[in-house]
């Protein structure tokens, strides 16, 4: 079981660790607490139940213990304050890898979201053999993100106009990769 102490730039101290079975209701809460922002920049648009969220974990824990997916969950004091994955592709696609980050407000601008992209994509190096590359999706207006993922050496290779609706305002949704290929 991974386990990463973190101190954040404001002192605030956190723990990465792979998520447990008990996590679904606080689980839920956090990514609950995302979608409520207006263009928060996640996909997911409608809040989930606890049902719809232990059943999720119980498929992600099975895909850690496969090593298909990799999950480290930020927590602090006993809440969760974001997650962070990366799940390999399938087929000819499967030396690709895509991960994905969210994080609590309280949590952001303390570096606790480079801290816990980084240790992901190094566990992902670790356990997800033959993984070439990491990709990523961002929204057009996530500037703080964009900046993030380039300061972790993701460059831009395409963008997709008007591929995200929130409202009745349209996004470019951006696509992103990291190398992990030795140069």
């Amino acid at each position: 079981m991974v386990r990463i102490q973190f101190v954040a730039n404001d002192g605030t101290r956190v723990i990465f660790r792979e998520p447990r079975a008990e996590d679904s209701k606080a689980l839920m809460r956090f990514i609950n607490s995302v979608i409520e922002e207006k263009m928060s920049g996640m996909m997911m648009n409608k809040k989930v139940t606890l049902s719809k969220e232990e059943a999720w974990l119980r498929k992600v824990l099975k895909e850690i213990r496969s090593r298909e997916i990799v999950m480290l969950t930020a927590e602090s004091e006993g809440k969760i304050l974001g997650n962070c994955h990366a799940e390999r592709h399938h087929m000819k696609l499967s030396h690709r890898a895509m991960i994905g980050i969210a994080l609590a407000k309280e949590a952001r601008g303390k570096g606790i979201g480079e801290a816990l992209m980084r240790a992901t994509i190094e566990l992902t190096k670790k356990r997800m053999r033959g993984v070439e590359s990491i990709d990523l999706f961002t929204f057009g207006y996530n500037k703080r993100a964009q900046k993030l993922y380039k300061k972790l050496g993701f460059v831009t290779v395409g963008r997709i106009p008007r591929a995200v609706k929130e409202g009745n305002r349209y996004f470019d949704e951006l696509t992103m990769v990291l190398d992990l290929r030795e140069k």
